[in-house]
């Protein structure tokens, strides 16, 4: 109900103006209705693909199957086929170099919430829904990492399929953007600020201090993202998983522990919608400028 909100506000005011009963319309007001989306913005067939499902769950199956759906569907797709939201991806080295620069002792919790947030995003490759899920009591700590398993229910979660595990790293080599040490810290500072009857990791930075939604560590990210000159009106929260993975295999990591990592089954997935070049606009200029005459 609450992925298909969206579709039935939209359908319950359409059927208001046509005098309709949005639980018995007919096929050809359900066709009308899509083609009035489709005329007031430029939404693309996965959007008409998610209503289609949402009005057969309460007209009955005979919408999803009937052949006048079907062919107008069709042309939709032919209009307004789904096309991936990036062509390209930002470099993670970009993030990395302006997370390096803060000193997770000293600054201030809300700073620490970002870099905490931002680096797991990186790190792990996972979605940032699966990152704001994080316990504490799923942490088990050795001399090289930290592993989290997520036990909460996630997008990919199915009957018979292992829930996540992330293997937080202790980056030795460099102190100011080791992950691990990064959660320690945040742990550390946030410790009196904790509810004993929640066990999230994130909470909230200012008073008071309740559970991160995933809605709060998105925006953490997004905040992140633009500090570090990376142009947010484009590249999205999301995005961080495609840059991460992309420059995983750009480095020369194995297709299988990205796939791993990042919780893929197929390796389309990744191919099709994640992998994306990393491009630097600036290059060619740059280049050009430096030139020897």
């Amino acid at each position: 109900m609450k992925q298909y909100e969206g579709t039935y506000k939209l359908w319950w005011q359409y059927c208001q103006t046509a005098d309709v009963d949005m639980y018995k319309a007919e096929v050809n007001h359900v066709i009308s209705f899509l083609q009035s989306l489709f005329d007031a913005k430029n939404y693309q067939f996965g959007t008409f693909n998610s209503h289609r499902s949402a009005l057969s769950l309460i007209l009955g199956e005979n919408i999803q199957k009937d052949y006048r759906i079907s062919r107008y569907m069709k042309g939709i797709a032919k209009l307004r086929p789904s096309r991936p939201k990036y062509n390209c991806t930002w470099d993670p080295q970009q993030v990395i170099n302006f997370l390096e620069k803060w000193d997770n002792s000293k600054i201030s919790l809300q700073h620490l919430s970002y870099n905490v947030a931002t680096l797991l995003t990186l790190v792990t490759g996972q979605r940032i829904q699966t990152i704001s899920l994080i316990r504490t009591s799923n942490f088990r700590e050795s001399s090289s990492d930290i592993q989290i398993l997520i036990t909460d229910q996630i997008k990919t979660s199915n009957i018979n399929k292992l829930q996540p595990c992330l293997q937080i790293p202790f980056f030795l080599e460099n102190p100011s953007i080791c992950p691990a040490t990064a959660i320690k810290n945040y742990l550390e500072i946030t410790r009196e600020k904790r509810s004993a009857s929640d066990d999230r990791l994130f909470i909230t930075h200012k008073s008071p201090h309740k559970p991160a939604t995933k809605q709060t560590v998105s925006r953490w990210v997004k905040n992140t993202l633009k500090l570090a000159g990376i142009d947010t009106d484009i590249f999205k929260p999301h995005s961080a998983r495609h840059a991460s993975t992309s420059a995983a295999l750009k480095s020369g990591i194995p297709m299988e522990s990205i796939m791993q990592a990042a919780g893929w089954i197929r390796e389309t997935t990744f191919t099709r919608f994640y992998q994306r070049k990393i491009v630097n606009n600036t290059t060619f200029a740059e280049q050009i400028l430096s030139l020897e005459s």
